[in-house]
């Protein structure tokens, strides 16, 4: 059997529809496709390749730490069943959970790696992370610099000044970064849940109102960690302080979500074992007890009429301030 002319350069980078991965030729690149059914190749002769740009990507800690509290906090709700079988379900789904956090923190921080040639700009999806794209160059520049050639080391401060230096012109002025509103939405969304958490132990019709709960709870969560996902593109700093710290408010009252309905579950299965009617659906009643919902509105309220403070008076500060023009005199 013929010995194969490529030389895998990258593993299998996995998604839901499929993966993708690199293999390097003596002359060429070829990026492999697959969605499971049908196989997709390019290949990118090395004599073609213009530039390979690596561009790194925003950090994943906030959503890493929001996953791993999450995770935990799943957990720790096998403290709160008796039932074994149940125990063993929150455990191994939490550690799994937790598991793939610690994965993805352990492959270091992410990027975007392009390819450019003459006709082309090609995203090499199966360079992922920093650390598979050094490996891929320290591959790949060799095998390049071997097909077109390289410049003298004494040459390229020359060829620098000559080919690359752009014509002096005048700076360009500076574009100040401008404020999101996604923190005031975030705070916004605190004040709604509030009131609904208030209404979900004050009124007597409560099933439309947990109904909103369930749905709009978890939204809280996913509109927090984006706004701190998106944080470094926002120059006020105390308002995602603020959020950070919310975030362990949501993940105690997810912890006593869960928590009442395995009560609620336990309660009906063993009423469906001794043959009793199921207990009322915590969708027809208040999904928090009347002490924590109290507690959870409260926090709630105060984080929402703090951020809006600090959003506000950070927004002031932020606020770039227009140069003075001169004038000339009218003669």
């Amino acid at each position: 059997m013929a010995k194969s002319i490529y030389r895998k350069l990258t593993g299998r980078a996995r998604r839901l529809e499929g993966y993708s991965q690199l293999w390097l030729a003596p002359d060429h690149l070829l990026l492999l496709r697959s969605t499971r059914f049908r196989e997709h190749y390019w290949r990118f002769a090395l004599a073609d390749i213009q530039a390979i740009v690596i561009t790194d990507l925003p950090s994943r800690l906030p959503l890493q730490t929001v996953l791993a509290a999450v995770s935990a906090g799943w957990m720790l709700i096998a403290l709160a069943v008796s039932f074994w079988l149940f125990k063993g379900f929150f455990l191994a789904t939490g550690g799994i959970a937790m598991a793939s956090v610690i994965l993805d923190i352990a492959r270091g921080p992410g990027c975007r790696c392009y390819l450019h040639t003459a006709v082309s700009r090609e995203l090499l999806t199966p360079v992922n992370r920093m650390r598979t794209a050094r490996a891929v160059l320290a591959q790949l520049r060799p095998a390049i610099e071997a097909v077109q050639g390289s410049i003298p080391m004494e040459q390229l401060p020359a060829f620098d000044e000559r080919v690359f230096s752009p014509p002096a012109t005048a700076a360009p002025p500076e574009i100040a970064a401008k404020p999101s509103y996604l923190p005031e939405v975030v705070f916004g969304v605190f004040l709604v849940n509030a009131a609904f958490i208030l209404l979900s132990v004050l009124l007597k019709n409560r099933s439309q109102v947990s109904s909103f709960l369930v749905s709009s709870l978890p939204g809280e969560l996913v509109l927090a960690a984006v706004a701190l996902f998106r944080r470094s593109k926002d120059p006020r700093r105390y308002i995602f302080l603020l959020i950070g710290v919310a975030l362990l408010g949501i993940g105690w009252d997810f912890i006593e979500l869960c928590r009442v309905f395995v009560h609620w579950f336990q309660q009906a299965a063993e009423a469906g074992a001794r043959g009793r009617p199921a207990p009322m659906s915590i969708l027809t009643d208040s999904i928090f007890t009347r002490d924590h919902a109290f507690e959870a509105a409260a926090w709630r309220t105060a984080a929402a009429a703090i951020g809006f403070a600090l959003a506000r008076f950070e927004r002031r500060v932020a606020q770039p301030q227009a140069a003075p023009v001169a004038v000339p005199e009218i003669q």
